[in-house]
């Protein structure tokens, strides 16, 4: 595979990257307090909370994929007893919808990111 090719798929992938960090940045800015609001009987988002409250910029981006975590997996957080069960189903479809594939995005982007590059380094 030639070197542009390699560099554009590289590319590709960074700028998938850099898109859904950049809507995981407007999504804690703009609903964060909607998104705690919304979960609030949760043990898991109310301990994120406290721990990352005074981080800024950076403690919200956490606390927002913390809890689209909590959304992708929901059965985990029930059976561990950090997750409400009625909040989890009582959350609004929308934003949910918008949270998890920004996050599903995210993790596939990265993954395929460091995997593009660790296959690069085999085929040397």
């Amino acid at each position: 595979m030639s070197t542009e090719a390699l560099t554009i798929i590289a590319s590709i992938l960074l700028a998938c990257m850099a898109i859904s960090v950049c809507v995981m940045i407007y999504l804690a800015c703009r609903f964060m307090e909607t998104i705690e609001k919304s979960l609030a009987k949760c043990k898991y988002i109310q301990s994120n909370r406290e721990s990352f409250s005074a981080a800024g910029l950076v403690g919200k981006l956490m606390r927002t994929c913390l809890a689209a975590n909590m959304l992708m997996i929901p059965g985990l957080f029930v059976r561990k007893g950090v997750a409400d069960i009625s909040d989890l189903e009582s959350f609004p479809k929308s934003m949910k919808r918008v949270l998890l594939s920004s996050w599903v995005g995210l993790v596939v982007s990265t993954t395929l990111f460091f995997a593009f590059n660790w296959l690069l380094e085999v085929l040397k």
